[in-house]
This record gives structure tokens, C-alpha cells and sequence, in this order.
């Protein structure tokens, strides 16, 4: 499922819609990124929420409906248990992230970096 990205120096797949990566493929990877592409769809309104108001000081007037859209494909990557948006359209230079919490329990973290 994991194949080694030589270009970025990880390991990716790809899963419904959503990006994974890590440093090394360990025990429980698969099932984990299995989980988690299905899990992130259903707390996206929560992961919204928490970074609108960050979003909204930096970029203005953000609409929440347009803000998946916005961000593009999520990387999530399971060795540091971050959510990166590398390819957002709100400015399309920098790299917003965040970290979360097993199964995506809570959110904290927020950084916009570039």
C-alpha cells in the first residue's frame, strides 16, 4: 500500500481522497490510514471550526461552506500525527497544518508555514 516516494524521502498512498505518509511504513499503518480516510470526512465540520478563526484573521472574510474546496487534498501524516494542506488555493504558498489527536479525537496545534 506504502510505496517510498524518493523525490519527497517517505512513504505514500493514497485512500479515498486523502494522502498518507510516514518515515517508515510500521504494524498497523494500513488499517490506520484505512480508518482514518473514512474518519476524516465525518469530522471535517470539526477540523472546519477549529481552523476557521486562524483562517479568517489571515485571510479575511473565509466562507466555511468553500473551505474544503479551498484546501484541497489533506496529507496525513501518521509518524507525527499532523494534517497538512500542501496544495490550498487560499494563497498558494504556504503549507497549512495542524495537529490531531487519535482518531481525531481533538485538534491543536494550527500552523500556517512557508
Amino acid at each position: 500500500m506504502f510505496k517510498f516516494n524518493e523525490e519527497r524521502d517517505e512513504y505514500v498512498a493514497e485512500l479515498n481522497g486523502v494522502e498518507f505518509v510516514c518515515d517508515e511504513p510500521e504494524d498497523g499503518f494500513e488499517e490506520e490510514a484505512q480508518k482514518l480516510s473514512k474518519l476524516y470526512f465525518e469530522k471535517l465540520p470539526e477540523m472546519l471550526d477549529f481552523m476557521l478563526p486562524e483562517l479568517q484573521q489571515i485571510y479575511g472574510n473565509v466562507d466555511k461552506a468553500k473551505l474544503p474546496q479551498l484546501l484541497g487534498k489533506p496529507t496525513i501524516n501518521l509518524t507525527t500525527y499532523q494534517i497538512m494542506y500542501m496544495e490550498q488555493a487560499l494563497d498558494d504558498t504556504h503549507i497549512i497544518e495542524f495537529e490531531y489527536a487519535d482518531d481525531f479525537a481533538g485538534f491543536e496545534c494550527f500552523n500556517i508555514d512557508g
